[in-house]
């Protein structure tokens, strides 16, 4: 076993994650500057392997319930949200693994160092062909993807009123970025537009999310796409936690101007932190409570709980939409002093807003949570992936 393996195979996760927070806050200047983590950053993320939280052990990964990994996105997230989001965008093409046979699992995810990326927009064509599937097209937000050695993509075949998808792995030089990504919220993820022309793409490097999984574990049955709703629960969560961190410390050290009275005198500002602070340690839990139970279905055996997904639906939204809150509340009980770009205030607003335009937060997964709870049909085909 190499000293990359050793090292990683004997510490847990989340010492990795807290080990690593100082490193993370004293790069966040660069990773501003550089619109993807800083360099040291990205080695440790290595080496640690946790871009691999959603891997077996078989493939260098941690193998981690999904219940415990939330822990790991909130404390990266908490250190800077953009490390956060990386490490979290590489947990759907690993989840996504178990539909793949196993040589092509090894082949994609087979070297313990690593990095993913995906996109989850169907803005790819891919044509059938007798060796493969030739793929075009382009691809938007696709965070990470200058450090990645594979890239997964959703592509639409045939002409049909309702095409079929079809998830394909492109590795590193079949595929151009382009710099588009010119933003405020979340700047250090790197999420470049990403283009593929004309590749043959085989047929065992593609999948259907309709397709059996081909791996008998846990992570091989636990349901996908509400496992990643919670993570990217947790990461607002951590976000929200700096927020409140951040207002409690600047109440206790904060000195009134001109003889007026100090934030920790202001009523409406501790009701304030205690309130958001209840808040998020109560959404925080249920969450956890939730996303425990679906993995417990899974580790028996069984195939995702309808009812378990919905409940971890309704979690992953609700804990978002805390943390906004609470972010919110804090940014404006900051003041002036919110609107400098030094302040973790500043930049737990723009990243919180530019966390909630992503597509797994948005509000139609609960519309469909509620048409489950009316045993009505739910819209969106992935719901219960």
């Amino acid at each position: 076993m190499s000293a990359l393996q050793i090292e990683a195979a004997s510490k847990p996760a989340l010492v990795s994650a807290r080990e690593l927070t100082p490193l993370i806050v004293q790069c966040r200047q660069e990773t501003e500057n550089h619109r993807l983590p800083a360099a040291p950053i990205v080695a440790r993320l290595r080496t640690l392997r946790l871009c691999r939280l959603a891997l077996g052990t078989d493939l260098y990964g941690h193998g981690m319930p999904v219940h415990e990994a939330l822990d790991v996105y909130e404390q990266l997230s908490y250190a800077e949200a953009s490390v956060g989001w990386i490490v979290w965008n590489n947990a759907l093409p690993c989840m996504m693994a178990r539909f793949l046979e196993p040589a092509a699992r090894g082949q994609i995810f087979g070297m313990a160092d690593s990095i993913f990326a995906c996109s989850t927009r169907p803005t790819g064509r891919a044509e059938v062909g007798t060796d493969g599937y030739r793929v075009n097209g382009r691809w938007t937000i696709v965070s990470g993807c200058e450090l990645a050695e594979w890239i997964m993509l959703i592509c639409m075949i045939g002409e049909h009123e309702e095409p079929e998808q079809r998830f394909v792995f492109v590795r590193r030089g079949s595929y151009e970025i382009v710099d588009t990504w010119q933003v405020g919220g979340l700047r250090g993820t790197g999420s470049h537009d990403v283009i593929v022309k004309d590749v043959l793409v085989p047929h065992a490097l593609t999948f259907s999310p309709g397709d059996p999984s081909k791996l008998d574990t846990p992570l091989g049955r636990v349901a996908i796409v509400c496992s990643m709703a919670a993570a990217y629960g947790a990461q607002a969560l951590g976000i929200a936690r700096l927020a409140i961190d951040t207002i409690t410390g600047l109440a206790r050290t904060k000195e009134p101007i001109e003889g007026g009275s100090s934030m920790r005198e202001n009523p409406p500002l501790l009701a304030l932190i205690a309130r958001h602070t209840a808040i998020l340690n109560a959404a925080r839990n249920y969450l956890h409570a939730c996303t425990r139970e679906l993995w417990q279905t899974a580790v028996a055996g069984r195939p995702p709980d309808l009812g378990e997904i919905t409940a971890t639906w309704r979690a992953a939204i609700h804990a978002a939409e805390a943390a906004q809150d609470a972010v919110v509340a804090a940014y404006a009980a900051g003041g002036i002093n919110s609107l400098y770009t030094s302040s973790p205030l500043e930049r737990a607003h723009r990243d919180m807003h530019a966390m909630r335009r992503h597509i797994v937060g948005q509000t139609m997964w609960l519309e469909d949570a509620g048409r489950v709870m009316l045993s009505q049909p739910t819209k969106h085909p992935l719901y219960a992936l």
